[in-house]
């Protein structure tokens, strides 16, 4: 065992056993970063990729989907050579703000081989880059081992399994508005203690614990200082659950705080029935992504940032070509994923979804790309060893 897994086994003992705050059970001495940030945003439900990314040239799509077809006037075409193929007209954003700026990487027909069409399975297989053992730590499980749970920081009420490591996970917040220690009496005074003893230099494994301790209370002040302090963004964020989680985001990496990973779960997108086309469901879900993904853009590019930030969305599976009788679509295989960000490669990943009978995977949308490959760029954007986060073979696709 190495000194910093001994530090870290020696803290969560200690925190085992009550000798510090729960806030700080499982921190461990900061492995130090590139000062990469990736945001990870989750679509769950299954996003229909189908309607997202619109194979509007094929025959097979209108007759597939003669309620919920977008008409191909409504589509915004990506321009892509040799290929009729739009995005949603309700990401016009993302195609004024991201797609025409060479800033937006669209991944097609990406998944997992052997695909669940279990919302939870698919999840889980998401959560931790395995598709052959779903109950293992997160993908970003290791990332977080190596550093502390202030590297990765979830905005939501429960924290994903892809921010679990074996030893340390990333911390869970529901809101900026919301951080609090909560702490007891009892607490305070050993949080003054601590504070006291660490002001003196040590030596050996005793300096390297002190110095865990001083980077946990310091993250945990800048969590506070950014709570506390008045934030005028350069934009007005939206006041959705995307907006707010966004604007949070923006917030924490303004007043620096420790966080190179930052995860949100949005949900919305199970459109069982009543789906909608160019308006419904999907279309007012897809305003209010992109309208807040828009505006995160804008603040980045005003904290001079937006080269520094990676924006991975993806949703755990696709949905049937074919719509259902409910005028909506059932759970699927092939998805989208997207990437955002000013030092990304834009264009189309992974070529026209095919639609032809003979180039479904039983009705849906066959998977041509492995999503371990997108999470391979992402990890090696934010300084992590990609065979690491998602195992060896998975070569990145050249996003970032």
């Amino acid at each position: 065992m190495n000194r910093r897994s001994f530090i870290k086994r020696s803290l969560a003992t200690a925190a085992g056993m009550g000798l510090v705050p729960s806030l700080f059970s499982r921190t461990a001495l900061a492995a130090g970063g590139n000062e990469k940030i990736l945001v990870v945003i989750h679509l769950f439900g299954g996003n229909d990729a189908i309607n997202t990314v619109i194979p509007y040239g094929q025959a097979e799509y209108a007759a597939y989907r003669p309620d919920i077809g977008i008409p191909t006037a409504n589509v915004l075409p990506l321009e892509v050579s040799g290929m009729k193929l739009g995005l949603h007209p309700a990401l016009q954003p993302l195609m004024d703000d991201f797609w025409h700026n060479n800033e937006l990487a669209i991944v097609t027909s990406v998944g997992y081989p052997h695909h669940n069409r279990s919302h939870f399975y698919s999840t889980a297989v998401w959560n931790t880059a395995d598709p052959n053992n779903t109950n293992k730590e997160g993908w970003l499980g290791p990332f977080i081992d190596d550093h502390d749970p202030f590297c990765a920081t979830n905005l939501g009420s429960e924290l994903p399994r892809a921010l679990r490591g074996l030893h340390v996970s990333g911390l869970s917040l529901d809101s900026i508005r919301e951080f609090d220690l909560r702490s007891s009496d009892w607490e305070e005074q050993l949080r003054s203690e601590l504070l006291r003893q660490i002001r003196n230099t040590r030596s050996g494994t005793a300096e390297e614990v002190r110095r865990a301790m001083d980077h946990m209370l310091r993250s945990v002040d800048k969590a506070q200082g950014a709570r506390d302090t008045a934030y005028d963004p350069a934009t007005e964020f939206p006041n959705t659950s995307y907006g707010r989680r966004l604007r949070d985001v923006a917030r924490l990496i303004k007043y620096n705080f420790e966080s190179q990973v930052y995860y949100a779960v949005v949900g919305g997108y199970d459109t069982h029935s009543d789906q909608g086309g160019v308006t419904g469901t999907q279309a007012t879900n897809f305003t209010n992504f992109s309208e807040a993904l828009s505006a995160f853009r804008t603040e980045m590019t005003a904290q001079g940032r937006w080269n520094d930030v990676v924006v991975l969305v993806f949703s755990e599976f696709g949905r049937r070509a074919k719509q259902n009788a409910s005028g909506g679509t059932d759970h699927g295989r092939g998805g989208v994923t997207f990437v955002a960000g000013g030092a990304v490669n834009g264009g189309l990943y992974g070529g026209e979804p095919q639609l032809a009978a003979e180039a479904l995977d039983g009705g849906d949308l066959a998977v041509k790309t492995d999503f371990r490959r997108v999470y391979a760029d992402a990890a090696g954007f934010i300084g992590a060893n990609p065979a690491e986060l998602v195992g060896p073979g998975f070569d990145p696709l050249g996003i970032v």
